[in-house]
Parts: structure tokens; C-alpha cells; sequence
């Protein structure tokens, strides 16, 4: 596994991974069409398991939401709460009756990923630890994923997954963030009513590609999404909002002069940082830092341990929330499996 560090003077880094492509020199091009006819856009798609319900739960009572839901092909099931009803942290959520996880305060959503080959899910359940709670559940949905989503019925989600085996340099311009590779997959923004409502959101995702002899290519994929089928999720390193009263307080970041040993993302090597689990990588989730007395020089860089690539470069932090997205090149390249 490869080693992330953040490495902060004066002037700040942050080590991670970053893209790398290989040049192409066998001569020649292809043209526009052929380009397009090699490359493929897919959108997730979203199927309903149950609408809107309010449940009132007594102590330690499990109650189900739902039962036998077949789930082949699917990569996750997401349950939407109304925030509101989720007044406390005490509901906990299982997808087998038996193991349960805690829903933060506050929370929209519950995403549960299945692992690959699964083709039944047999309960969804909730169960609160205290006193009777009343929990409005506005709806469930099974996703499908790109794989196999232009194969099933259902309405498009978020996630735009882009391919091309084009033999050229490719970068994929999803409404104005651009990702490097033949492979590439972003989260999109679906837009919604003052209720709350999901309205269709069109997209028009732009294939560069660079050739061989440095002739460019360009493709226009027009696509829509139409549901929140995979919720961007926010994993709180210093300032989580949601953390319950029992744990020991996030005190703000301080910025200070220690070395990249120090500064790893590691709970028993480094000092400050934990470690970043898979399922945050490979979520491609918004890290939060919660930092002060932020100095006006502090300039920010992120690469990987061997300090080598760069990710991203002269970012600025300041006192408060500061974000640091996960991109899909990020989770790719700082993890080797042996």
C-alpha cells in the first residue's frame, strides 16, 4: 500500500498519487467518428425497492423497512431519511437483521454497498437505543452500475462513468471538472425543486482526446441524470459535526513545522492523521479538515510518498472547513493489492 503524508512549514504539502500517461508515438490519428464509435458514456440507473413511510421504533425494537429484495447486478442500495426525523444519533441501520451501523445525526441518506456476486439482500432494518423514535423514511432505490446499466430499466442516477480503448490521450470534461485517462467516473449534481424534488439534469460530457501525431479529437456525449443514486459523502478528518458526545473532541487543525513521517495518514505511524480507510478511497469521498491559525503563506500541494506527481497545487486553506476531494486517479494509484 502506498504511503500518503502531509508535510506542513510554512508553506504546506500533502503527499498522495496523481495520473500518469504514457505517451503515444506510433504515428498517425483517427478520426471524430472513430473516436466516438471506441468510447463509451454510461449513466448509473436507480430502481425503487419502497416510497415514502413514517416508522416509530421502541427500544431496541427492530423495525422492517423491507424483506427478500432481489438485488443481482446492483452495486448499492440507498435509504433517504428526512433529516429532521433524525433528531439524534441513536438509530442504527442492518441489510442482514443481525449486524447494525449507526446513522449520523441529521442524516439524508444511508448508502450500503454490496460486495460483487451478491443477489439478495433479506432485510433492511432500523432500531433505536433509547426511548420510542420516529424515523420518515422518503424512499429506497437499488443501483445499477455501469456495467450493466444500460441493460436495466429504471431512472438515470449521478454517477457518469466514461471509457474509450482509443489508442490517444484522453481527458473527459464532466461540466467543467476535468479528468485525465481512458477510464474516468465523477458524481454529478442533480438539480431539485424548493420541495425538494429531483428535476432532470442534462450533461454534456466532452471526450478530448490527443493523437498520436498531436492531432486533437473532440466528442460531445449528451446524457441527463434524474436521481441522488450514490451521495457524494463527506469523511470528516478534524471538525465532524456529527460526532457523538462520548468520543473524545475534534479540536481544530493548527498547521505547524513537521516532517513527512509525522504528517502521514496513518494511526499508529504518523502523529496527527488517521488512516484513510478503503471504503473512503474507493468512495472517492470529500475529506473535511477543520483547521486554524492558518498563516497567510500556507500553500498547499498534494502528491504521493515518493514526491513525484502532483494531484493538485497551491491550494489554499483557511480558518475553518477546508476540503480536499478524492479522485477516482487518487483511489487507483495509492493502493497496490498483492
Amino acid at each position: 500500500m502506498k504511503k500518503i503524508y502531509l508535510l506542513i512549514a510554512a508553506v504546506g504539502v500533502l503527499f498522495a498519487c496523481d495520473p500518469v500517461h504514457e505517451k503515444i508515438n506510433n504515428g498517425g490519428n483517427i478520426s471524430a467518428e472513430e473516436l466516438e464509435a471506441l468510447s463509451t458514456v454510461t449513466v448509473d440507473k436507480v430502481a425503487p425497492v419502497a416510497g415514502q413511510k413514517t416508522y416509530t421504533a421502541a427500544k431496541e425494537t427492530p423495525v422492517v423497512l423491507a424483506e427478500n429484495i432481489d438485488v443481482t447486478d446492483c452495486d448499492g442500495i440507498t435509504v433517504y431519511f428526512d433529516a429532521e426525523t433524525v433528531a439524534d444519533a441513536n438509530w442504527s441501520i442492518s441489510f442482514d437483521g443481525t449486524n447494525f451501523a449507526s446513522i449520523m445525526k441529521s442524516a439524508a441518506f444511508y448508502r450500503y454497498d454490496l460486495k460483487e456476486g451478491t443477489t439478495s439482500v433479506p432485510s433492511i432494518v432500523l432500531k433505536h437505543s433509547n426511548d420510542n423514535g420516529t424515523i420518515t423514511v422518503k424512499a429506497i432505490y437499488k443501483t445499477y452500475g455501469a456495467k450493466v446499466a444500460n441493460l436495466k430499466e429504471g431512472e438515470y442516477g449521478n454517477v457518469i462513468t466514461c471509457y474509450t480503448s482509443a489508442p490517444v490521450n484522453a481527458k473527459w470534461d464532466f461540466a467543467g471538472k476535468e479528468l485525465l485517462g481512458n477510464y474516468a467516473s465523477k458524481k454529478m449534481k442533480v438539480n431539485t425543486t424548493a420541495k425538494g424534488d429531483y428535476l432532470d439534469t442534462e450533461y454534456k460530457i466532452k471526450l478530448t482526446a490527443l493523437c498520436a501525431d498531436g492531432t486533437e479529437r473532440e466528442v460531445i456525449f449528451p446524457v441527463k441524470c434524474q436521481k441522488i443514486s450514490n451521495p457524494l459523502v463527506k469523511y470528516y478528518i478534524y471538525g465532524d459535526p456529527n460526532r457523538s458526545a462520548d468520543e473524545e473532541p475534534q479540536e481544530p487543525f493548527v498547521p505547524g513545522a513537521w516532517d513527512a513521517a509525522a504528517m502521514r495518514f496513518s494511526s499508529t505511524e504518523g502523529a496527527h492523521l488517521p488512516t484513510i480507510p478503503d471504503e473512503v478511497y474507493f468512495g472517492l469521498k470529500t475529506l473535511i479538515f477543520d483547521v486554524a491559525n492558518v498563516t497567510p503563506d500556507f500553500d498547499l500541494k498534494v502528491m504521493n510518498g515518493w514526491w513525484s506527481n502532483t494531484y493538485y497545487d497551491h491550494v489554499k486553506w483557511v480558518d475553518g472547513l477546508n476540503e480536499l476531494p478524492i479522485t477516482q486517479t487518487m483511489a487507483d494509484e495509492c493502493f497496490l493489492y498483492v
